[in-house]
C-alpha cells in the first residue's frame, strides 16, 4: 500500500470517515491508511517532523504540548472540585482542556454547570493521563497501547465506572477502545449529559438573543452518531450548515493534522470556517477542544470576529438564576 500512495497522502487523512461513509463499496480507508502510518512510524521511522517533540511530550509528561503532570489540575484552582475521591461521574478532562487556555475556560465552565445542576463527580487530577487518541491516529500504535493500559489501571483504582468527558476524542477512545485493554466504562459526551440536565430541569435555560450556527465534530456527529444530544442541549434554533449532523466536515485537526503544519491553500478549517460564516449566524457552537481551536484559528484568517464556543459556555450563558 505504501507503493501505491505518496506518504503526503498518507499523512493528509484527517480520520474524520467521510470516505468511509460515502464509499459505494463499503471499503473502510481509515484503518488501512492507520495500518500505513503505523509501518511508518514503527518500521520505517519516517513521519512529520513536528511529530517527533508530540511523541517526546507524549512519553514523558502524557500530554502533547509537554506540561509537567503535576500542573494538569492548575485549571480547577478555586472550584473545591474532589481530586481522585469515589463519586457518580469521573470527569475527564483530556489534555486540551486540562493545558489549552482556551479550553481550560470549558473546564472550568462544565465543572460549574455540573455543580449546579447537584452531579457528583471528580477528578483524577495528576494521576490522568493522555487517553493516547493522538498516538493511536497518528501510528504509534505502541505508545497508545501503553497510555492506554496505563489509564485502565488508574481508572480501575479509583473504582471508576461513569465517565463524563467534553472531549470526542476522548469519548470515543475511552468508550469504544479501552475494552480492548480490560476498560469497561460507561462513557457519556458532556452534551450528552448536559441534554439530560436540561431535560430534567436541573439546568434551566433561558432562550438565546442571539443566532447559532452548530458544527458537529466528526467523532460525535459521524464516527458514533451522536448529533441530537448538543441541540437538545442548546434549545431554540439552529441555523444548519449544508454539511451537518452525520454528514459533517471534518474542521481539520483529527489524525494529528492538529499537531502537523499544513499548505496555505489547503486548509481544511478556512473550508468549514466559511461554511459556517455563510449561515449568517451570530456564533459558532460546538463540543470538542480541537474543533473549537481550528474554526476559532479560521474565523480569525477570514478577518471575521464570529465567536466559536462550547456548548457549556452558551448554556451558562442563558442559564436562569
Amino acid at each position: 500500500m505504501i507503493d501505491r500512495f505518496s506518504e503526503e497522502a498518507i499523512w493528509a487523512c484527517t480520520t474524520c470517515f467521510a470516505c468511509v461513509d460515502a464509499c459505494p463499496v463499503h471499503i473502510e480507508h481509515v484503518p488501512k491508511l492507520t495500518d500505513a502510518r503505523r509501518h511508518l512510524v514503527m518500521e520505517a521511522a519516517q513521519f512529520p517532523d513536528e511529530l517527533q517533540g508530540v511523541f517526546e511530550n507524549l512519553e514523558r509528561n502524557s500530554n502533547p504540548w509537554g506540561f509537567g503532570a503535576h500542573t494538569r489540575s492548575d485549571w480547577a484552582e478555586g472550584l473545591e472540585l474532589k481530586v481522585g475521591e469515589p463519586a457518580e461521574y469521573l470527569f475527564y478532562v483530556g489534555c486540551a482542556g486540562s493545558f489549552d487556555n482556551r479550553n481550560k475556560q470549558v473546564s472550568r465552565t462544565l465543572a460549574r454547570l455540573m455543580q449546579q445542576a447537584g452531579v457528583d463527580f471528580s477528578i483524577l487530577g495528576e494521576a490522568e493521563m493522555c487517553n493516547g487518541d493522538l498516538a493511536r491516529r497518528s501510528g504509534n500504535e505502541f505508545l497508545f497501547q501503553m497510555l492506554a493500559e496505563m489509564n485502565v489501571a488508574a481508572l480501575q483504582e479509583a473504582g471508576v465506572q461513569k465517565i463524563v468527558t467534553a472531549c470526542p476524542h476522548c469519548f470515543h477512545t475511552l468508550g469504544k477502545e479501552y475494552g480492548d485493554y480490560g476498560g469497561d466504562f460507561d462513557v457519556v459526551h458532556h452534551t450528552q449529559l448536559l441534554a439530560e440536565l436540561r431535560e430534567q430541569g436541573k439546568l434551566k435555560v433561558s432562550d438565546r438573543d442571539t443566532t447559532l450556527t452548530y458544527h458537529d465534530p466528526c467523532y460525535m456527529g459521524r464516527i458514533d452518531d451522536s448529533h441530537e444530544a448538543p441541540r437538545k442541549a442548546l434549545g431554540g434554533e439552529i441555523l444548519e450548515m449544508h454539511r451537518c449532523r452525520d454528514k459533517t466536515f471534518c474542521c481539520g485537526a483529527g489524525g494529528a493534522r492538529m499537531w502537523i503544519e499544513e499548505d496555505a491553500d489547503k486548509r481544511v478549517n478556512l473550508i468549514r470556517a466559511q461554511e459556517a460564516l455563510d449561515t449568517g449566524a451570530d456564533e459558532v457552537g460546538t463540543g470538542c477542544p480541537f474543533c473549537m481551536t481550528m474554526l476559532t484559528d479560521g474565523m480569525k484568517t477570514l478577518g471575521s470576529e464570529t465567536q466559536v464556543r462550547d456548548v457549556s459556555e452558551i448554556m451558562a450563558e442563558q442559564l436562569e438564576a
